[in-house]
């Protein structure tokens, strides 16, 4: 019975992978299964053995080939792979410094503790396989405002629940001009962790506001008029998120009128520049009429009759 192991199986790859696949792949099962990881486990002892030989054969292009081709009986009976420049642990299997320097040290890069190659240099100090201590997280914090306050910036009172599950209370700063899915960040109010500390991310959403509606940094809102304001004209009181503004009204204005009030909407956070608020004028008919109106209403028509859906005809 053939109990030859397939090094592509070990590796858990196909046999067309790449070279870069099976570097990719011994380095991630070499990491969770050598021996240094794994202190007196004999089980992933015999299992990073077996990892090491389907490496060191299908990592050389040559002896892949041959495997390939005859499997370990192309080797004359000999154990595939061996041979390689890798210092030996006193185990007989090579140190985790070695296999890491080896795969990742491409092109000059240091893997030390905090080198700038990447890979596992952030993680392991080669040689005495030393964890670096790890930085504190930052925390994440749903945060509902009302329209004002995302408006205008202000204070808002939180409890927070950190990593290690504490709830505290916090007073937080909302700059001016935040919207539904704007983030703020706050150094150093995420977890403590000894002398050091991770921020606190805000996640935004705001409350809609039965008057006020903004769209990037503009601000829109309905302005109702009576018929006869529409048609003579008036001085009307407007509010804005900062204070009521006079608006003339000029004769004969139509609904959906817009008229711009400059810089009273939203301070952009970004820019400091600030949008404008637009009045749309909405003619609102009387909620009650009685037969003086209608008799109104009927002279008015005869009188100066005027046809509003002009523009249709070409299309009835």
């Amino acid at each position: 019975m053939n109990t030859e192991k397939d090094f592509y199986a070990i590796l858990g790859l196909s046999r067309n992978a790449t070279q870069d696949q099976i570097k990719k792949a011994y380095r991630n099962l070499a990491r969770k299964h050598h021996p240094d990881m794994n202190q007196g486990d004999k089980r992933s002892e015999e299992k990073f053995k077996e990892i090491q030989h389907a490496y060191e054969t299908l990592s050389d292009p040559e002896k892949r080939k041959t495997y390939d081709m005859f499997g370990t009986a192309g080797f004359g009976g000999q154990r595939p792979g061996g041979g390689g420049s890798y210092r030996q642990h006193s185990r007989g299997f090579p140190g985790i410094d070695e296999i890491f320097k080896d795969i990742f040290s491409q092109g000059g890069a240091s893997y030390g503790m905090g080198g700038a190659g990447g890979g596992f240099g952030d993680i392991f100090d080669f040689g005495t396989t030393r964890q670096q201590p790890r930085k504190p997280r930052n925390t994440r914090h749903a945060v509902t405002l009302d329209f004002e306050t995302a408006v205008k910036g202000g204070e808002k009172e939180l409890l927070v629940k950190s990593p290690e599950g504490e709830t505290k209370k916090i007073t937080v700063k909302i700059p001016a001009g935040v919207k539904t899915g704007s983030k703020v960040r706050l150094p150093g109010k995420g977890e403590q962790l000894n002398s050091m500390a991770g921020d606190l991310i805000l996640e935004i959403k705001v409350l809609s506001h039965p008057v006020f509606r903004r769209e990037n940094d503009d601000i829109y809102i309905d302005l109702p008029l009576t018929v006869y304001e529409a048609a003579l004209g008036t001085l009307v009181d407007v509010p804005t998120v900062e204070s009521p503004v006079k608006l003339t009204i000029p004769p004969g204005v139509g609904s959906g009128t817009k008229m711009r009030l400059k810089e009273k909407g939203v301070r952009n956070p970004k820019t400091a520049k600030r949008g404008d608020q637009f009045v749309v004028v909405q003619i609102a008919m009387p909620q009650e009429s009685d037969k003086d109106m209608e008799d109104l209403m009927s002279e008015i028509k005869e009188k100066y009759p005027y046809d509003p859906r002009k523009k249709f005809r070409q299309y009835l």
